[in-house]
C-alpha cells in the first residue's frame, strides 16, 4: 500500500488554487445568465461548461495525494511551485506571513486507487489531444488548481478526502484489490 505523500501546502499555495476556482467561476458566471450562449461560447451559465476544468481539479486534488511515481512527483511539484509563487505574492502584495495550512491526517491512494488514478490520467490525456486551446487551458489550470487545493485543512481538502475515499473505493472494486 501507498504511504501518504510529505508534501506540505501554504496558504499562498491555496490563495493560488482559489484564485484560479474564482476566475473560472467567474469566467463562467459572466457568460450569461441569459438565452442561449453568452459571449465566446459561454453556455449561458450551463454546469456542463465547467465539467472539463472540474473533473482536471478533481484529478489534481486525487493526484497530489499520490505518494510518488510520475504523476505524484508532477502534482507535487506543481504544489510546490504554486506555493512558492503564492508566497511571494501575498508577501509583495500585503505583506503578510504565509503559514503552513495542510490538513492533518493525509489519506493515501490504495493501489486500486492508484489504479484508477491511471485510467482517469488517460482519460484526461484523451481530452486533451481532442480538444481545442481553450479546453486545453481549462484541464491545465484545473489540474494546477486541484493540486494546489487538495491538501489543504478547508473546505477544499475536505472535498479532497471525498474524492481520494471514492476514488480508492471504485478502483479497488474494478480492480479486484480487497484490503
Amino acid at each position: 500500500m501507498n504511504t501518504a505523500t510529505t508534501a506540505t501546502v501554504s496558504l499562498g499555495g491555496v490563495t493560488i488554487g482559489l484564485g484560479i476556482l474564482a476566475w473560472h467561476f467567474t469566467k463562467w458566471w459572466r457568460a450569461g445568465g441569459g438565452k442561449g450562449p453568452g459571449p465566446g461560447g459561454g453556455g449561458g451559465r450551463d454546469p456542463k461548461v465547467l465539467l472539463p476544468f472540474m473533473s482536471s481539479m478533481a484529478l489534481g486534488m486525487v493526484a497530489v495525494t499520490a505518494a510518488g511515481g510520475l504523476i505524484g512527483t508532477a502534482a507535487v511539484f506543481l504544489l510546490n511551485g504554486g506555493s512558492m509563487a503564492g508566497n511571494w505574492s501575498l508577501v509583495a502584495l500585503t505583506g503578510t506571513a504565509t503559514p503552513e495550512v495542510t490538513r492533518t491526517g493525509l489519506k493515501a491512494l490504495t493501489p486500486g486507487g492508484s489504479a484508477l488514478l491511471a485510467i482517469y490520467f488517460v482519460i484526461l490525456i484523451a481530452m486533451w489531444k481532442s480538444g481545442a486551446k481553450l479546453l486545453k487551458g481549462k484541464i491545465v489550470s484545473g489540474i494546477v488548481c486541484g493540486c494546489l487545493l487538495g491538501l489543504s485543512a478547508g473546505f477544499s481538502g475536505v472535498g479532497s478526502v471525498a474524492l481520494v475515499t471514492i476514488t480508492n473505493t471504485v478502483g479497488d472494486k474494478i480492480t479486484g484489490v480487497v484490503m
